[in-house]
C-alpha cells in the first residue's frame, strides 16, 4: 500500500514538474538545461540567443525566459525566490515579448496552458487590488495582463479605463472608455462580440463599482448610460439588471425633475 502511495506522489510530482515545457520547440541546448531543472543556467543561455543576430527574432528563445523565471519565483529554495522577487513580472514581460515575436501564433496556440497559467496568477492580483480599492494599482495589473493576450480584449480595455477614472486619471480613463465603446459597438453591431470566460467577471464587477462612482459623483445619466451599455455586453447578467433598473428609476426622477425646472422657469 505504502509502495503505491509513493508511486502516485511522484506521479504528480513529476506530472507538476513537466506541466509547463516548451511544445514545438526546436532549441536542444535549452531543452535539456530546462527539462534538468537548471532554470538559471537555461535562462542566461536563452538570454543569450535573444541577442545573437541568427536567433534574436524567434520566439522561443523569449518563451524560455519566460518558463524559467516563473520557475525560479516559484523555487522551493528561499534565497532562489528572494533573488527573483520580480520573477513572476519578469515571466510575464517575456511571455509578452514570446507573443510578439511569435507572428503566427502557433506556439502560442501549443504553449497556451503555461501563458493561461500566468494569466490566472495575475487576474488573482487584479482582484485584489480592485476589491482593495486600489484602482492605480488595478490598472497596473491590468495592462501587465494584457501582454499575456494575441488580440486586445476590448472589454477588457474598457475595464482598465473603468479603473483609471475611479483612481482619478479622469481624462485618460474617459478616453480609453469611448474607445472601448466605439469599437465594442462594432462587435456589438457584427454580432462578433464574446466575452473572455476568465476575466469577464472582473469586467462586471468593474461596471457595477463604477455606476456607483458616477452615481456618488451627481453623474446619474452617465451612470445609466454605462448601464445600459453594460447590458448590451452582458443582457443575461442578474446583477447589472438590477443595478441598472435603481439607477433608471433615480434617472427618471433626475428627467422630471429637469424638466419641470425647465418649465418653470
Amino acid at each position: 500500500m505504502r509502495n503505491i502511495a509513493f508511486i502516485l506522489i511522484m506521479f504528480f510530482s513529476l506530472s507538476s514538474m513537466a506541466q509547463f515545457q516548451v511544445v514545438g520547440g526546436t532549441y536542444e541546448k535549452l531543452a535539456k538545461l530546462y527539462s534538468q531543472g537548471k532554470y538559471e543556467s537555461c535562462l542566461f543561455k536563452a538570454d543569450d540567443y535573444t541577442f545573437k543576430a541568427e536567433s534574436s527574432k524567434d520566439a522561443e528563445p523569449f518563451l524560455y525566459m519566460s518558463l524559467c523565471f516563473y520557475q525560479l519565483s516559484i523555487s522551493e529554495d528561499s534565497d532562489i525566490r528572494e533573488d527573483y522577487k520580480d520573477g513572476f513580472k519578469q515571466a510575464v514581460n517575456y511571455a509578452g515579448r514570446f507573443i510578439k515575436k511569435d507572428k503566427e501564433g502557433v506556439m502560442y496556440t501549443d504553449n497556451i496552458d503555461f501563458i493561461n497559467r500566468l494569466k490566472e496568477i495575475q487576474k488573482k492580483e487584479i482582484k485584489e487590488e480592485f476589491d482593495k480599492a486600489d484602482y492605480r494599482k488595478t490598472v497596473a495589473a491590468a495592462k501587465l495582463f494584457t501582454k499575456l493576450n494575441r488580440e486586445e480584449d476590448l472589454s477588457f480595455t474598457y475595464f482598465i479605463g473603468m479603473n483609471e477614472v475611479m483612481s482619478n486619471n479622469v481624462s485618460q480613463g474617459e478616453r480609453t472608455i469611448d474607445e472601448a465603446i466605439k469599437k465594442l459597438n462594432e462587435k456589438l453591431a457584427a454580432n462578433d462580440f464574446k466575452a473572455d470566460p476568465l476575466v469577464k467577471s472582473l469586467v462586471i464587477d468593474a461596471i457595477l463599482k463604477y455606476s456607483e462612482f458616477l452615481v456618488n459623483q451627481d453623474q446619474i445619466e452617465s451612470a445609466h448610460n454605462q448601464l445600459e451599455f453594460a447590458l448590451r455586453l452582458f443582457p443575461n447578467d442578474g446583477y447589472i439588471k438590477l443595478q441598472f433598473n435603481v439607477v433608471k428609476q433615480a434617472y427618471d426622477k433626475h428627467l422630471k425633475e429637469k424638466e419641470a425646472a425647465e418649465q418653470n422657469q
